[in-house]
């Protein structure tokens, strides 16, 4: 009775440890992902882009406009593995007549193994014919 519960409970701790040394997803094709990584050699590992703006017109009849954009890619011969792109915006229209008008761009890297994409915006317009647009775009492999 002794031995099998000391069996059992060798049993539970072993089979963690063995999933640590062969987790993670299988690769359809290692080899194309390996020669991917060993081109990359002496190049960054990772890309990461943020792009914030706030933008806003809070008198009576006031207007602002704002445009922002990033571009980014690896320099020439040189590919990130890793692309995280950030893009945030707050537009605010806050005066009577007020006009608000935002646009935030990031464009990354194709080719990535990996690629981690975040936008998000806040877009207020108040008061009596106030307007805000607001166009967040985060693109990747363009």
């Amino acid at each position: 009775m002794f031995r099998s519960i000391l069996a059992a409970m060798a049993l539970m701790a072993a089979l963690p440890a063995a999933a640590q040394e062969t987790g993670g997803l299988r690769m359809r094709n290692q080899t194309s992902v390996l020669d991917q990584i060993e081109s990359n050699r002496g190049c960054p590992l990772s890309s990461t882009s943020v792009t914030v703006g706030i933008n806003k017109a809070t008198s009576n009849g006031s207007s602002a406009r704002q445009l922002g954009a990033t571009q980014s890619g690896g320099s020439t011969g040189c590919q990130p593995l890793v692309s995280t792109r950030v893009v945030a915006g707050v537009n605010l229209a806050l005066g009577r007549g007020s006009s608000a008008d935002q646009t935030l761009q990031s464009n990354g890297p194709r080719g990535v193994l990996a690629t981690t994409a975040y936008t998000r915006g806040a877009n207020i317009g108040y008061g009596a014919m106030s307007t805000a647009n607001q166009r967040l775009i985060n693109q990747i492999g363009r």
